[in-house]
């Protein structure tokens, strides 16, 4: 009698004259293995290198630390194609491991709470296997607390012969410090000795600096100030004289940002006067780049825009000369400059 009070006790038995008792055990028996279900780390996905794809199954997600900020986290997720023993989680030893064909995986990594997301693909099909790849994923974050993450993540299209996607559902383990991998070094396409340039190939550095090969992803490298890919998109093909969806021109845009980072929009508009952007039209608001650029862009933007044939007697609608406005601006360097371009009030 005893052993039967001990084993109820523990709940090994339950009462067999008490049918709504023995219905609450088993519904909660039922809901226990839902729940186990639902928590359990899941990963479905493709990867596919030259044409040949393999299947993504497994998954671990963990939050660390960065390297040179303890305070600021990253979520790392490390999809694969086969299981990866905790030890094997850091960069040498995936690297080691799809070196020799044992592993295909991806790693992606989001800097928690930042638009900043880098992808590591783990394949020895591909050159930059083991380095990072900045903006080539994209990621919704269906759920996401202090223990478990769901998410969908895949490449963008930027001209790579790889590309991936993947559902995961994982337990996130904390702790630790983050290995960074070493991001891709992106090389400019110089001309070479007879002027041509390999068009896929300044496509394939625009994709692994995060960009598509479209006029939208063009005015988002101005709006960046990576002078780098503008240069890309000109050696790639792409005019510098199409309109933004708000009816800009390239360099009516780029002297927007002059007052953000008036260095780095003067290297974009030098850039775009070597496309041969052109200096003349006017944006939505009437106003020549030229115009727009008199009181924050540097005088070498300023220089590059009258080298690129600016109209110097085009007037803002104020009715004043770019001659008369840097007069006003008090900007004596970019009036010496218009002054010798034979620009009048």
């Amino acid at each position: 009698m005893e052993d039967r009070r001990q084993a109820r006790r523990a709940g090994l038995l339950h009462r067999s004259t008490s049918p709504g008792r023995r219905w609450g055990l088993a519904c909660a028996i039922v809901v226990c293995a839902i729940v186990q279900a639902v928590a359990q780390d899941s990963a479905i996905g493709t990867f596919t290198v030259g044409g040949k794809t393999t299947k993504l199954s497994h998954i671990s997600a963990t939050l660390e630390a960065s390297p040179g900020d303890a305070a600021q986290n990253y979520l790392i997720l490390l999809v694969s194609d086969v299981p990866v023993a905790p030890a094997d989680r850091v960069p040498e030893r995936l690297a080691a491991l799809a070196k020799s064909g044992a592993l295909h995986a991806l790693r992606l990594r989001w800097k928690y709470g930042f638009d900043e997301i880098a992808v590591v693909p783990y394949h020895s099909g591909i050159a930059e296997s083991g380095r990072a790849f900045a903006s080539m994923s994209t990621v919704n974050l269906s759920a996401l607390n202090d223990t478990r993450v769901h998410a969908e993540f895949k490449s963008k299209m930027l001209g790579q012969t790889w590309f991936f996607n993947a559902l995961v559902k994982a337990a996130i383990v904390k702790g630790g410090v983050a290995a960074l991998e070493p991001a891709v070094e992106v090389a400019l396409e110089l001309p070479s000795a007879g002027g041509k340039t390999d068009p896929n190939a300044a496509k394939r550095a625009l994709g692994a600096m995060g960009y598509e090969f479209k006029p939208e992803a063009l005015f988002q490298a101005i709006g960046d100030r990576k002078a780098a890919a503008v240069t890309l998109f000109i050696q790639a093909g792409m005019s510098m004289n199409q309109k933004d969806d708000q009816g800009r021109y390239p360099l009516n845009h780029a002297v927007l940002f002059c007052a953000q980072s008036p260095e780095e929009s003067a290297a974009v508009i030098q850039a775009l006067v070597a496309g041969k952007a052109d200096a003349k039209p006017k944006d939505q608001n009437g106003m020549t780049a030229l115009i727009s650029a008199l009181q924050s862009c540097s005088v070498d933007a300023i220089s590059a825009l009258v080298k690129a044939g600016a109209d110097l007697t085009a007037k803002a609608p104020s009715g004043l000369t770019a001659l008369a406005l840097a007069k006003i601006f008090q900007r004596a360097d970019v009036v010496a400059v218009l002054q010798k371009a034979g620009a009048k009030n």
